[in-house]
């Protein structure tokens, strides 16, 4: 959290968009199970569980759990904010935009059918509770949060709605955000989708191949499909999917099925600071378990994170400047080094005239 300096926030006032801006993910959301899959409602939570982080996800009974094809609204909110406070604006959790602005940017086309869209999204984001660990401190059960809040919407003055607090502390940290490629939101599958989103949070721009176990990948993605479906799915988007940016395939070593994804091209853009990483640049990395992580139980925080093995006479981990201990997701730990120096100064952004939030 920016700490210090809080020129940059202005809390009782609404940020209003008016212009494009690269999309941009939150990397905490990126590998962990914060939204559906599947296009059919979900009315079963997801209670996810590893080493000491939790994510717990509660759906409304009427509209079910926020999809990630919701959480669409929420990169595009995310880039916008970025944005301002890239170019010294402020900015604030209360927001207001026109719907239009938002199909043109992230390719929606404009009709009936992309307002139904919009404002299921709208009423899926607003009823899903999320309680999670994750920079929340030891009173992180007190502090649940929808992904937005006081929605309205009307003809004359678009969209206006409330982020939280947590959501918009992590964007101001730049490097707990990285820019997505736009041909993500042609991406169709929900799988597909959160595929993109690991290959982006760990693989970025690194050349070399990153081997992900299918089973621990399972344990990440808070799927309700079976496990061996899962893995049926893994295989057929590995092959028949043109992702961007990165290149997917499914192969078996010594009885364990793994994931290899591998970078196909630069990156779609910088991290809005530069992200060292202590894996050297030709590095083949594999991450995984071995005996499977149940998804509605904890691990043991004890346990020897990450396998760093050899297949048919070739080490799959070479060339390694240096190798964190890997943490609760068991990928390896990336160092980041943070924006020195404090924000500068507010400057006023476009934003309604008036007192209070309007």
């Amino acid at each position: 959290m920016m700490g210090g300096d809080e020129r940059w926030r202005e809390p009782d006032r609404r940020f209003v968009i008016s212009g494009p801006a690269r999309p941009r993910d939150l990397r905490d959301l990126m590998e962990r199970p914060f939204f559906a899959l599947g296009k059919i409602p979900r009315y079963a939570p997801i209670h996810y569980r590893a080493g000491y982080t939790e994510v717990h996800v509660i759906p409304d009974g009427a509209t079910g759990m926020a999809t990630i094809w919701d959480a669409d609204v929420l990169i595009w909110l995310a880039g916008q904010i970025v944005d301002a406070l890239n170019h010294g604006l402020w900015v604030s959790r209360h927001v207001r935009f026109t719907p239009w602005r938002l199909f043109a940017d992230l390719g929606w086309a404009d009709g009936a059918h992309q307002y139904r869209r919009f404002h299921g999204a709208l009423a899926r984001l607003a009823a899903t509770t999320v309680t999670t660990t994750i920079r929340n401190g030891p009173n992180w059960q007190e502090k649940p949060f929808t992904w937005v809040s006081d929605v309205r919407v009307s003809s004359d003055d678009g969209v206006a709605l409330t982020l939280p607090e947590w959501f918009l502390d992590t964007i101001a940290e730049p490097t707990r955000v990285l820019t997505v490629d736009p041909a993500y939101f042609r991406l169709r599958g929900g799988v597909e989708r959160w595929l993109y989103r690991i290959a982006r949070k760990h693989v970025g721009r690194q050349r070399g191949q990153w081997l992900f176990e299918t089973e621990f990948l399972y344990s990440k993605s808070g799927s309700l499909m079976q496990r061996g479906d899962f893995a049926s799915a893994l295989r057929k988007i590995a092959g028949n999917t043109a992702f961007p940016r990165y290149r997917f395939a499914v192969f078996v070593s010594r009885g364990v099925e793994y994931l290899r994804i591998e970078a196909t091209a630069q990156s779609t853009g910088p991290v809005d600071k530069p992200v060292r990483h202590p894996v050297a640049i030709n590095v083949d990395g594999t991450v995984g378990l071995r005996d499977g992580i149940p998804f509605d139980r904890s691990e043991n925080p004890h346990a020897t994170p990450c396998h760093i093995t050899e297949s048919d006479g070739r080490n799959l981990v070479h060339n390694l400047k240096s190798l964190n201990r890997c943490r609760e997701s068991r990928f390896f730990a990336h160092r980041i080094s943070g924006r020195g120096g404090k924000r500068k100064k507010a400057q006023e952004a476009v934003a309604d005239r008036g007192t209070g939030v309007p």
